[in-house]
């Protein structure tokens, strides 16, 4: 995950409906994907987006749908006489496939995460207490500020523009401290819990590669466990600073997805200029083809559904799969 859509801050991805044209001057509000289902910024060089992949890469299969016997068999393993070994956490079983993911234990369900642009998401990357209590009691000052383009120059607030300090393909979990101490008495619940956490990562890198191809190879993501242990937010970012976000059914501001397609028109200009050039090849073609061969697997027979639980981030989980296939099988708009 190096390179991310948009290094320059100026080049953003995205199909754009006729309806949602025009950029708000008045803070525009990432919603996500997750209205219609969450987020997969599309910055090819610096920007914040989803997931990590390569260019034409897949992730890899995701250990809900594919978990491998040594996950499968982390749990306890009681012998005759001899004392059961001991459970591997879920950080263990995180960073034993994903090795820089951070990991951080606190509460993140707060709609900021998906509604303020100057939400400093970039902590997220980050180690340590002070991004953890930064994070945790953040709270908005003024207005929310703008995130668009104007007279085709790309404005940011500083802290989606520190996102392009991200380590190309970074991952972020944060889990509730109610889900942290569960899982600790209770191995099987841990194992859960990676399995909705790899599988989500995994979809939703396939999901935007199937829509842009190459649009993965640098991307990040961030996915924040609620207190009943679903989903309650979730994010991914290019190395430049755009970045995309889980919506709740119950934030009514315009849509990141609208504003999202009204950018398209802006930005496409710009990408073509700099990036499209490099990425629409062939090879991008047969990376599409393979995401969506994957993401056809991982939909087919009701797996996702009973992985990722009732819902994602305030969406019932079956909208957030139908959206997904209307998308990609249905010539559906780019995110």
């Amino acid at each position: 995950m190096s390179n991310t859509i948009q290094p320059s801050f100026g080049t953003q991805t995205c199909g754009a409906p006729a309806k949602a044209r025009e950029t708000k001057r008045t803070g525009a509000k990432p919603g996500s994907f997750l209205d219609l289902a969450t987020q997969a910024g599309r910055g090819r060089t610096d920007t914040f987006t989803a997931g990590p992949g390569g260019i034409t890469g897949v992730a890899d299969a995701p250990a809900g749908l594919m978990m491998d016997s040594a996950v499968r068999s982390g749990g306890q393993v009681r012998t005759e006489g001899v004392e059961a070994a001991e459970a591997p956490s879920l950080e263990t079983m995180l960073k034993a496939k994903y090795p820089n993911i951070h990991y951080h234990v606190f509460d993140a369900g707060s709609g900021y995460w998906r509604t303020r642009n100057d939400y400093p998401h970039y902590l997220l990357y980050q180690d340590g207490d002070k991004a953890k209590e930064t994070l945790e009691n953040w709270q908005p000052a003024g207005a929310n500020p703008f995130y668009g383009s104007i007279d085709g120059r790309f404005i940011a607030p500083k802290e989606i523009r520190a996102l392009g300090s991200v380590p190309p393909g970074s991952k972020a979990v944060v889990i509730h401290p109610k889900v942290q101490e569960r899982m600790e008495q209770d191995p099987a619940y841990a194992q859960e819990i990676f399995a909705r956490i790899d599988t989500w990562f995994a979809f939703d890198k396939a999901r935007n590669e199937a829509i842009i191809p190459g649009s993965t190879w640098d991307m990040s993501q961030a996915v924040a466990i609620g207190e009943d242990g679903n989903i309650c937010n979730a994010c991914s970012s290019s190395g430049g600073g755009e970045i995309t976000f889980s919506k709740s059914g119950s934030d009514d501001e315009e849509s990141w997805w609208d504003l999202r397609m009204a950018r398209h028109a802006e930005f496409m200009k710009l990408l073509v200029e700099k990036q499209i050039q490099r990425h629409i090849q062939a090879s991008e073609a047969a990376a599409s083809a393979a995401a969506k061969s994957q993401l056809a697997s991982m939909l087919s027979g009701g797996r996702l559904q009973e992985i990722f639980g009732s819902e994602i981030a305030g969406v019932p989980t079956e909208t957030v799969l139908a959206i997904t296939q209307s998308r990609i099988w249905s010539g559906g708009a780019i995110f």
